[in-house]
C-alpha cells in the first residue's frame, strides 16, 4: 500500500516535502517512522533515528487527524492516507 507523506522545516530539506512511500498491508504509524529512518542521513548533525525514535518530538497528523487522539503510533494507515509531519519547534 502507499501513503502520502508531507514533511515541514528541517525535515522537508533532508526527505523532502511531499512523497510517497511504499509500505506492507496493516502498517501502523510506528512501521512508517521506521522506513523514514532509513531514508535520509542527518538533520542538523543529527541521525534521522534521533528525530524518528520510538516516542517522536513531531506532531503527526493522519488524514487531519493528531494520532496522539487516536492509537498513536499504532494507528493503523490505510492505501491513500495522507501523513503530515512537523519536526519539534525550536526558539522562543
Amino acid at each position: 500500500m502507499k501513503v502520502k507523506v508531507r514533511t515541514f522545516g528541517r525535515l522537508a530539506e533532508v526527505l523532502g516535502r511531499e512523497f510517497e512511500v511504499e509500505l506492507e498491508p496493516n502498517a501502523r504509524v510506528k512501521d512508517l517512522l521506521a522506513k523514514l529512518r532509513k531514508i535520509g542521513p542527518k538533520v542538523e548533525e543529527k541521525p534521522l533515528t534521533l528525530y524518528f525514535k520510538d516516542n517522536p518530538e513531531f506532531i503527526i497528523l493522519l488524514n487531519g487527524y493528531n494520532i496522539q487522539a487516536l492509537r498513536k503510533l499504532e494507528t493503523e494507515l490505510k492505501n491513500g492516507d495522507t501523513v503530515i509531519i512537523f519536526p519539534p519547534v525550536e526558539g522562543g
